[in-house]
């Protein structure tokens, strides 16, 4: 992006003439026009810029479009009726025709196949472009993968005319299916000096906007910014027609613009310092096909709703819905939006919504997302249809059957291309492209999932047969044993566990020699069974078979406890046999570790979890079960949900710690720990480990001294015990507080602006941007540092008391025996200072 040397931001004031035959751009002018020359510089002036996608606000949260729903646009194509557009922009494309972004347009004002943005006022149809497809890291458009057609309808003077707008229009319905991906939208932001409800005797388009939106194509045309000059609710044309979705301007905060245009039809959308593409030649032209700006007005703000109604365009294909026009469209954008109310028309009105918008189109969850959660779909003894949807690119939906028969079951998925829908089934079965093959015990209950390629949403259906076995009383699987080396058949009735997490059975009677357990495992990875128990009551056996009662692993030792650990495959079922008699047994069950490679990852339940790791001993438990690393090097917990703690205690090389809200990492020794999404994070290390924690967005406090630093706020608590060095950012201007608590010893506080330095105890304790810090110094010879800030500082004290300000940073202190204020010259230092006997003062210049 260029960089003039005269300022940073540019003020370009646009004047468009208007009257009956004549056209202005809807963003004519706003008066100002901001220009973005590097990131950090948006931060100079007050106002947010809006950068459409990057930003989520809710409401506007593209983002979420992408990231949940895998919504891009593609597809699709838009015709951008306007300036032109400058397409040899990076984020645009960087060129025209068929293998471009923009595949094609006309110049109806220069009447030729180029319809390039190269007028001395132009930029505006640019700018629109990038608003509704811009491919861009920063500034991404709402639709980022949508092509995009450029029909200019303003010559270099930034004239229009009805007449080329009309001509226009009929071109998007003789092209409209004459590209790879069909033009299913058209955006207008033009208008005439015009504030009615109704239409004006001279519109001249209706019979092409009728057309249109008869081919079912979605119009999105600007409300237009004279609310100002009518002050009185109304629409330019042609947004009035009723062949067209009129789109309002809201600011960053979701209110309606004062300039806008506005009446009960209207979509509103963020229409204020919208950030996106620009032509080079707007800055001169360097070369450099990548400039960015950001401007205001209805212009804006009917992009957005133009690329919205491609993204829920694409969800309902994707969800199979039929008859898509813009009636449908508009319907569901308009009762999901949130309504505003405007003071000045005593109204209401409806701001767009897309977050809620696509939820209203997925619906609710129709089975569970997990093995454990799975949604029963009863006894299968022949065929039957199971229909679902993937709701979320991450969204996976499982349901179990019980065999009514044993033999086999065939399950045939069908999707959308767009969904790439797969099996997920924890290696059970066999699998042949859209096929999965099951052998099948009568009375077992089997669980199978499918899930998306995970870059899109759409319907699935599962056709399931289930054939029994023959008369010769054999199936082709294996499930009719001979592999079992434990000598007995796997009971008629065994206890049914479910599928496993973690689950534990408390004083189980067992007063035969042989009891079974059935059970069914959550995810792949190692499945620890353990048997609880005082063997002066009795000795216990473990062993574990699969559905073909081969034995895969059995304990066998005299001790108050066996444990056997493997690995399971997620949803696969699995036997356990407790051997022996003991009236008082505790059996545990736990599925939640997994090691690939050099790491294991270990997720919690949906309740809470503890979580624990012993550098020493290179161990780690979850919920009282303890693991060996083995060459593991890398530990990952998930606390997934519940309240969930996790302590990490280092080993003995020097090792560092992050601490953030849920979120806790341990790196040293060639390993490292991270536990995430815990409430609550507890970090032990020694003199020569480091820290640094980070707060909330909230309110958050902390207490400090040299043998612990405890940061808590909503929903998190983060400590740290014996390292030598720890750091405390808090958010600058946030109302964060810190206590600060000396030693036996001699203490030093640093006092400058944010920053307080703590020494204490051989320990340094740093905090960074908390508004008020209180200091204790306790016993010892205890000192305060003060250096005063560059604007005026206040510094005051009593006895061994005191307080010091700068630039709106507090510090209180207590029991501390002397003070020094650093002050450079032509500084003013407002001091208050009351000599005791004991309270020592300077002031250094």
């Amino acid at each position: 992006m260029q960089r003039p040397d005269d300022s940073v931001f540019t003020r370009r004031d646009w004047k468009f003439e208007s009257f009956e035959e004549r056209l202005a751009l809807s963003a004519d002018p706003i008066a100002d026009f901001w220009i973005d020359y590097q990131q950090h510089d948006l931060e100079q002036y007050a106002g947010p810029i809006v950068p459409l996608a990057a930003e989520g606000h809710g409401w506007t949260d593209v983002a979420a479009a992408r990231d949940q729903f895998g919504l891009r646009g593609g597809r699709q194509t838009v015709a951008v009726i306007d300036s032109g557009i400058a397409y040899d922009h990076l984020a645009l494309g960087g060129g025209l025709g068929k293998a471009e972004r923009v595949v094609g347009g006309w110049d109806f004002a220069e009447n030729d196949a180029n319809p390039y943005d190269d007028g001395p006022a132009g930029f505006h149809g640019t700018h629109v472009a990038g608003i509704i497809g811009a491919n861009d890291s920063q500034y991404a458009g709402v639709a980022s993968d949508v092509d995009l057609v450029a029909l200019r309808v303003f010559d270099d003077r930034g004239n229009g005319y009805f007449t080329w707008v009309e001509s226009a229009l009929r071109w998007v319905h003789q092209n409209r299916n004459g590209f790879d991906n069909p033009i299913t939208t058209v955006n207008l932001s033009l208008g005439t000096e015009w504030n009615t409800n109704t239409l004006p005797q001279w519109a001249t388009l209706e019979d092409e906007l009728k057309q249109l939106a008869g081919d079912g194509i979605f119009i999105s045309v600007a409300a237009g910014n004279s609310f100002l000059v009518y002050n009185g609710a109304g629409l330019s044309y042609p947004a009035v027609s009723e062949y067209v979705t009129p789109v309002a301007s809201v600011d960053a905060n979701g209110n309606l613009s004062r300039f806008s245009q506005r009446a009960d039809r209207v979509l509103a959308a963020p229409g204020e310092r919208v950030m996106s593409t620009l032509p080079d030649h707007f800055f001169g032209g360097d070369g450099n096909k990548n400039d960015w700006g950001a401007t205001s007005g209805t212009s804006m703000a009917a992009p957005y709703v133009a690329g919205a109604s491609v993204l829920v365009r694409e969800a309902m294909t994707n969800l199979g819905f039929s008859q898509i026009t813009q009636e449908t469209i508009y319907d569901r954008l308009r009762t999901s939006a949130d309504l505003v109310y405007d003071a000045a028309t005593n109204a209401s009105y409806r701001r767009v919504n897309l977050q809620r918008a696509l939820d209203s189109l997925v619906g609710a969850d129709d089975f569970g997302n997990s093995m454990r959660s799975a949604t029963s779909i009863g006894s299968l003894t022949s065929t039957t249809t199971v229909s679902g949807t993937i709701g979320r690119v991450s969204d996976q939906d499982f349901f179990r059957f019980t065999a009514g028969q044993t033999g086999t079951a065939t399950l045939a998925l069908q999707a959308s291309e767009q969904l790439a829908a797969q099996w997920q089934t924890g290696g059970s079965g066999q699998v042949a492209g859209n096929m999965l093959t099951m052998n099948v015990v009568a009375g077992q209950i089997y669980i199978v999932g499918v899930v998306g390629g995970g870059t899109s949403i759409g319907k699935f259906a599962v056709g399931v047969q289930l054939v029994g076995m023959g008369s010769s009383g054999e199936s082709n699987g294996d499930e009719s044993g001979g592999g079992n080396t434990g000598g007995d058949n796997i009971g008629a009735n065994p206890i049914n566990l479910g599928v496993v997490e973690q689950l534990r059975r408390n004083r189980l009677n067992l007063t035969t020699a042989g009891n079974w357990f059935q059970l069914q495992a959550s995810r792949s990875g190692t499945l620890t069974v353990e048997a609880l128990f005082q063997l002066s009551r009795g000795n216990i056996d473990l062993e574990v078979y699969d559905v073909g009662q081969r034995l895969i692993v059995s304990s066998a030792t005299w001790a108050s406890g066996e444990r056997v650990d493997f690995q399971a495959a997620a949803g696969d079922t699995y036997f356990v046999r407790v051997r022996g008699v003991n009236a008082n047994v505790d059996l545990r069950l736990t599925n939640l570790v997994t090691f690939a490679g050099n790491s294991v990852t270990v997720t919690g339940t949906n309740g809470a979890d503890t979580f624990q790791w012993h550098g020493d001993a290179r161990q780690f438990a979850i919920n009282g079960v303890t693991y060996e690393t083995g060459g593991s090097t890398n530990i990952r917990f998930d606390g997934r949900g519940g309240y969930d703690t996790a302590t990490l205690v280092g080993g003995a090389a020097a090792e560092n710690a992050v601490l953030s809200t849920g979120h806790a990492q341990l790196v040293g020794g060639g390993i490292a720990v991270t536990a995430s999404n815990v409430q609550f994070s507890r970090v032990v290390g020694q003199r020569n480990d480091s820290a640094v924690l980070h707060d909330s967005a909230g309110q958050d406090f902390l207490t400090a001294s040299a043998t612990s630093v405890v940061f808590t706020g909503n929903g998190f608590r983060s400590a740290v015990e014996g390292f030598g060095n720890v750091t405390v950012y808090a958010t600058a201007g946030g109302d964060d507080y810190a206590r600060l608590h000396g030693s036996a010893g001699n203490d030093v506080l640093g006092v400058s602006l944010g920053r307080r330095v703590l020494h204490t105890g051989g320990v340094n304790i740093w905090t960074e941007n908390f508004q008020t810090v209180h200091f204790y110094g306790g016993e010892g010879w205890d000192h305060v540092n003060f250096f005063a800030g560059s604007k005026h500082s206040s510094l005051g004290g009593q006895g061994a008391t005191g307080w010091a300000y700068a630039q709106g940073y507090i510090t209180q202190f207590a029991e501390v025996e002397s003070l020094l204020a650093h002050v450079r010259a032509k500084q003013r230092l407002h001091a208050e200072l009351s000599a005791l006997d004991y309270f020592y003062r300077r002031i250094g210049v």
